[in-house]
């Protein structure tokens, strides 16, 4: 089957499945086989793949077609423009959650030597873009997974911050006990579970691991992060985390009834959606 072939069919395949972008996933896919960026697709399209390439193709395919994320296939996703390893075992990073780093970076600007806290850093790639834009910040990553962390591990030695990108396993703030003074923290990020079970989303959901996406009480989850956040940012320190979209009135107004936190406000995207809570300790 020449290429053109190969990618006509999976095309109309992943289209058929409810794939949202199937030309983009397939010359992803075919490309992956092939071992060749994708722009070189299309200097051969009447090139031939051999048996064997057209089954692993085909299978590649079939995954996609089942609904697993393109990431978890390709085992690497771009964020922040630097490429991080995936597995199941971690969410697949996503381009809205960049604005939350967006807004983590603007909170440090003027801050010597500053002090952040990830909250639940799967792959690690909030807490490896914030060192990456910010040379002499210390980033504190918490995940509860074991799995996620060797994957957070691996990704903060492919980009060079072991240094000054420190992995703790634990549930929440619980592992900084002792490690990081109170009052020290000058920002802490989070992109926590928000989705609800009873919710419609789409199948790709189901392959992502289950800790790092579902909570029963998606408010409560935000008003813990907050409160246990207060006794490690100094005055003045910052509180950015990522919305859930559906809900995230009563998030940010439970932020905002607390004395711990003052202007409690949203930041929208692009598309207008409320995307991060920003918030500043009292």
């Amino acid at each position: 089957m020449t290429v053109r072939a190969a990618l006509s069919e999976a095309r109309a395949r992943l289209a058929a499945a409810g794939v949202s972008s199937p030309d983009l996933d397939a010359a992803l896919l075919l490309a992956m086989t092939l071992g060749v960026p994708r722009e070189r697709l299309a200097l051969d399209p009447d090139g031939r793949l051999g048996d064997e390439g057209l089954l692993r193709f085909q299978g590649l395919v079939s995954l996609r077609a089942e609904r697993r994320p393109m990431a978890q296939i390709l085992g690497r996703a771009e964020f922040w423009s630097l490429e991080f390893k995936v597995t199941p075992d971690v969410l697949s990073p996503r381009p809205e959650t960049e604005m939350l780093v967006e807004e983590a970076v603007k909170a440090l600007r003027g801050v010597a030597s500053p002090v952040v806290v990830d909250i639940g850093t799967g792959t690690g790639c909030i807490a490896i873009a914030i060192a990456k834009e910010v040379p002499s910040a210390i980033v504190h990553a918490v995940d509860l997974s074991p799995a996620a962390l060797d994957v957070a591990r691996e990704n903060v030695r492919r980009h060079g911050v072991e240094s000054r990108v420190r992995l703790h396993l634990g549930d929440m703030f619980a592992p900084l006990a002792g490690v990081v003074a109170s009052g020290s923290v000058d920002v802490v990020v989070s992109n926590p579970p928000y989705v609800r079970r009873d919710e419609t989303f789409d199948p790709e959901i189901l392959f992502e691991p289950a800790m790092a996406l579902f909570v029963d009480d998606v408010p409560g989850i935000y008003r813990r992060i907050a409160e246990e956040a207060a006794g490690f940012v100094r005055a003045g320190g910052a509180l950015r985390m990522e919305l859930p979209g559906a809900g995230s009135g009563v998030v940010v107004e439970r932020i905002q009834a607390s004395a711990l936190w003052r202007d409690a406000a949203v930041r929208v995207d692009l598309a207008s959606l409320p995307r991060v809570v920003v918030a500043t300790r009292s």
